[in-house]
C-alpha cells in the first residue's frame, strides 16, 4: 500500500471524488465501534439480565472516561499533518513518541476515574448484583486504555497523510477476533475456562491489544518509517509535551463537554416522563448511524487542513474545508428526508406504544432539519482542530449549552407546554447557534496564522 495516496497531493485542492475516497474507509472503520458493543451485548445477554445491565452501565462509564483521552490522540493530526505538509517528515516520529507517553499515562488516569464507578452506580439505584458485575467488567476493560489510545494515535498518523484504508482494515480485523474470543472466554469453549462477563471484557481487551500491536508494527515496517524517524521508545520532551497539551487537550475536553451537555439535556427530557425519554433515546440511537459519515468527513477536513497549512497554503486549506463541508451538508440533508417522512414508521419498528411512536416521529422531524447545521458544526470544529485552533471552539460548547440549549429546552418543553417536541427544539436551537459561532470563527480566520511547534 502506497505511503502517498492520491489525496496526499498538496499542489491543488482535493476533488470531491478524492474526499469521498478518503472519507468512505473512515466511515467503514467507525462502524466497527458500534458493532463491538452489539456483539458483546449479544453474547453477555445470554448470561442473564444483571450481567447485561452491568455491561451497559460500565461500558457507558468507560466511554465517558475515554472521550477526553481519545480527543487528545485524534488532534495529533494538527501536528503530524503540518509536518507532512511542510515536507519535514523527520519531525513526525519524535511527535508520535510524545503522544505515546500520553497514551501510556492514560492507564493510571483511567484507573483513577474507574474508582468512582461503584459509588456512582449505587447512587443511581442499581442493585448490588448489577454494580458487582459492572465493576468486574470495568476494571478489566481499563487495561486496554493504552492500546485503544495507541490505535487511535497511529490511525490519526496515517489519516494525516491521506491514508484512511489501513486504519479501516485494522478495525475490521479486530472485529472477528473479538467474536471468537467472546465465544471462547465467556462460555468456556475450546478448553478455555468459562469466565462469563469477565471473559467478555478480557476478549475486548485482547482484541484491542492485537489491533494496537498490528497497526504499530505495520507503521514501523513501512518505507516511510525511516525518513519519519518512527520509534517506539524515546525520551519525553517537556517543551513538546506542553505544546501538544496546549493544543490537543482542549480538543479532548471539548469532546468530553459535548457528552456532558447531552447528558444534561437527556436529564431534562427525563423530567417529561418515561415515555418521552424512551422516544428521545430511540431517536438518538437511530441517528447515530447517520451521524458517523458526517463525523468521518470532519476527520477528512482536519487532515487536509493540517497538511495544507504545513505546506503554507491556507487558501487551499479553506477550499478543502468548504468542499468537505459541502459534501457533509448534502449527505446530512439527504439523510434527513426519510426521518421527516418515515419517522413514525421507523419508530414503530422498535416500540409498540403509540405515544412513544408519535413522540419519536416528531423528534425525527426536528432532527431532519437540524442535521444540516449539525454537519456544519461537526465538520468545522474538526477542521479548526486540524489547524490547531481548539480553545475557542471548545469554549463555545458549554457557553452555547448553558446560554441556549438548557434554558430553551426547559422553556419550550415545560413552560410553553410543548413537551418532548419543545425539548428537541431547544436542542435544535443550540446546534444552529453553535454552527453559527464556528462558522464565524472559521471565516474570521485566526487559524490561518497559527503556528505550532512540531520539533
Amino acid at each position: 500500500m502506497s505511503d502517498t495516496p492520491p489525496s496526499a497531493d498538496l499542489s491543488r485542492p482535493p476533488t470531491r471524488r478524492e474526499l469521498l475516497r478518503f472519507a468512505v474507509p473512515l466511515m467503514a472503520g467507525m462502524i466497527t465501534f458500534g458493532l463491538h458493543g452489539v456483539i458483546d451485548a449479544a453474547f453477555i445477554g445470554r448470561l442473564g439480565t444483571p450481567q447485561l445491565a452491568g455491561l451497559g452501565m460500565a461500558n457507558a462509564y468507560y466511554v465517558t472516561i475515554l472521550v477526553l483521552l481519545l480527543g487528545v490522540m485524534r488532534n495529533a493530526v494538527a501536528f503530524t499533518g503540518r509536518a507532512f505538509g511542510a515536507g519535514r517528515p523527520q519531525e513526525i516520529g519524535p511527535l508520535l513518541v510524545q503522544y505515546q507517553w500520553l497514551a501510556l499515562a492514560g492507564l493510571p488516569l483511567a484507573w483513577a476515574a474507574a474508582l468512582g464507578f461503584p459509588g456512582l452506580a449505587r447512587a443511581a439505584g442499581l442493585t448490588h448484583q448489577v454494580v458487582e458485575h459492572g465493576t468486574i467488567y470495568l476494571f478489566i476493560r481499563v487495561w486496554e486504555t493504552p492500546c485503544v489510545l495507541l490505535t487511535i494515535l497511529y490511525a490519526t498518523y496515517h489519516q494525516s497523510k491521506g491514508n484512511s484504508r489501513l486504519p479501516m482494515l485494522v478495525n475490521w480485523l479486530m472485529l472477528p477476533l473479538n467474536v471468537v474470543l467472546d465465544y471462547l472466554l465467556i462460555f468456556g469453549k475450546g478448553g478455555f475456562p468459562a469466565l462469563g462477563l469477565a471473559g467478555g471484557a478480557l476478549a475486548t481487551v485482547l482484541a484491542n491489544l492485537s489491533g494496537a500491536a498490528l497497526i504499530v508494527t505495520v507503521s514501523h515496517l513501512r518505507r516511510a518509517a525511516r525518513a519519519e524517524r518512527l520509534r517506539i521508545l524515546g525520551r519525553p520532551q517537556r517543551a513538546m509535551l506542553r505544546e501538544i497539551l496546549r493544543v490537543s487537550l482542549p480538543m479532548g475536553l471539548g469532546d468530553f463537554l459535548e457528552m456532558c451537555n447531552f447528558l444534561v439535556f437527556y436529564a431534562i427530557v427525563g423530567r417529561l416522563g418515561t415515555t418521552a425519554l424512551a422516544a428521545g433515546n430511540l431517536a438518538l440511537q437511530v441517528t447515530h448511524l447517520i451521524f458517523l459519515p458526517g463525523f468521518a468527513v470532519g476527520i477528512a477536513a482536519s487532515s487536509y487542513m493540517g497538511r495544507y497549512l504545513g505546506a503554507g497554503s491556507p487558501a487551499l486549506a479553506r477550499t478543502a474545508t468548504l468542499r468537505a463541508l459541502g459534501l457533509g451538508v448534502i449527505y446530512m440533508g439527504l439523510a434527513g428526508i426519510p426521518l421527516w417522512f418515515l419517522g413514525e414508521r421507523i419508530a414503530a419498528g422498535f416500540v409498540t406504544e403509540r405515544e412513544a411512536i408519535v413522540g419519536a416521529g416528531l423528534v425525527f422531524k426536528v432532527m431532519a432539519v437540524y442535521q444540516v447545521f449539525d454537519a456544519v458544526g461537526m465538520i468545522l470544529r474538526s477542521a479548526l482542530g486540524g489547524a490547531g485552533d481548539t480553545r475557542v471552539p471548545t469554549a463555545a460548547l458549554p457557553l452555547c449549552a448553558l446560554g441556549v440549549m438548557f434554558p430553551a429546552a426547559l422553556l419550550l418543553s415545560e413552560w410553553a407546554g410543548l413537551g418532548l417536541l419543545g425539548a428537541f427544539l431547544g436542542e435544535a436551537l443550540y446546534i444552529v447557534v453553535l454552527a453559527g459561532v464556528l462558522w464565524w470563527r472559521f471565516e474570521r480566520g485566526p487559524w490561518r496564522n497559527m503556528t505550532l511547534r512540531t520539533a
